[in-house]
């Protein structure tokens, strides 16, 4: 989002360079093994090194987080090329890891076994944060193998795997639930909401699309709180993330202010102790978030602007599609947005209940007023 693509690669270059020593962990693995068939695909430990070495427990569905990473890449870049040669391939075996891993409830729905919420509760079947990463995983290799017009009977049978899937559920106080059992206690202050990946970093949750389960999604935020276990340098951009990707701009800002409150060090490292470089990244990834936004098939202008930025400029972000976007505000509200293309595509706009669709070439560019109108 905030155009520096280049920076991603070097960790597309990690995972090719450990496929064959993390299918062999994997492989080793016996709860990887079903039916004494050939393990397909791999799985990840917690901790990784360039060596191959993996340590501390599994995580089981984080093979499927990485996933994400190489389609928002395509997402953002739309380079086919690469999600050819190096994205797809990929995606697909992480796919058929999780067909051969998921496991059938007695109705039919499909679960993540055994799966945590990190770093939080019990290890069960179901669990949210499990489910709503293979959701995704499973709707991005149906995107991609839509995009580059191949393996249709594949795709096909992973729509509907990833339509079996338990969804997200509202439990007994409104809220998102963390576990398929409604256990969630209204007053815990955990510093995770591995629940709310659904929201932010994934898509599966929005305001504009998912109504009622952002809702619930906002009621298990505010529950977390912003005191207590809740003080983590990591944990404020992640929720200002959130927040903003709920469109509450007051509380996606109060999550800023708290970082550098509570957790950044004299020379600005976020101090999760020793010190941790998360609160300094995800303070970038949460700000863009409350400007920009495109993981809802558009893209939002301001969607999370508090009051106290009440004027102000961006230049430069980039919005999924394959555009660049500068933004101009003044006392609240837009004024300006110059939205450049790199790809070609077409993509609805919105601003507030405003929503117009462009098309623009490849280099084109077009300057839209608060109505979203030429100017």
């Amino acid at each position: 989002m905030t155009n520096l693509g280049e920076c991603h690669l070097p960790l597309f270059d990690l995972i090719a360079s450990q496929l064959e020593p993390w299918r062999k962990a994997t492989e080793g693995e016996k709860q990887f093994q079903v039916d004494g068939k050939p393990v397909r695909g791999w799985a990840l430990r917690t901790s990784h090194n360039i060596a191959g070495g993996l340590g501390w427990e599994w995580d089981k569905t984080a093979n499927a987080w990485y996933c994400l990473h190489l389609w928002e890449h395509y997402a953002f870049t739309r380079d086919k090329e690469f999600l050819k040669t190096i994205a797809y391939p990929i995606l697909k075996e992480i796919c058929q890891f999780w067909e051969d891993h998921l496991k059938a409830l007695p109705d039919g729905r499909l679960v993540v076994p055994d799966g945590w919420s990190p770093e939080h509760g019990p290890h069960e079947d179901g669990v949210s944060y499990n489910q709503q990463i293979v959701f995704d995983l499973f709707s991005n290799y149906v995107e991609a193998a839509n995009v580059l017009g191949i393996d249709r009977e594949y795709r096909d049978s992973i729509a509907a795997m990833r339509d079996k899937l338990v969804a997200p559920q509202i439990g007994k106080w409104g809220q998102l639930q963390e576990w398929m059992t409604d256990r969630d206690e209204p007053k815990d202050e955990h510093r995770h909401t591995s629940h709310l990946y659904g929201v932010y970093p994934g898509r599966q949750i929005s305001v504009t699309r998912t109504p009622d389960l952002a809702k619930a999604a906002a009621v298990s935020l505010a529950a977390r709180g912003t005191a207590g276990d809740s003080r983590r340098s990591w944990t404020w951009p992640w929720r200002c993330a959130l927040w903003a990707r709920l469109q509450n701009g007051e509380k996606a800002y109060e999550m800023v202010r708290s970082l550098f409150t509570y957790n950044m060090l004299p020379n600005l490292y976020a101090s999760h102790p020793p010190f941790q470089l998360d609160g300094n990244f995800g303070y970038t990834a949460g700000v863009a978030e409350m400007l920009l936004q495109s993981h809802a098939g558009e893209i939002h202008l301001l969607p999370a602007l508090p009051s106290a930025w009440k004027n102000g400029s961006v230049t430069g972000l980039c919005a999924r599609g394959g555009f660049v976007v500068d933004m101009d505000w003044k006392d609240g509200r837009l004024v300006k947005a110059v939205i450049r293309s790199t790809a070609g595509t077409k993509c609805p706009v919105r601003y507030g209940n405003a929503v117009e669709t462009i098309f623009l070439q490849p280099g084109q560019s077009c300057t839209l007023n608060e109505q979203l109108k030429p100017l």
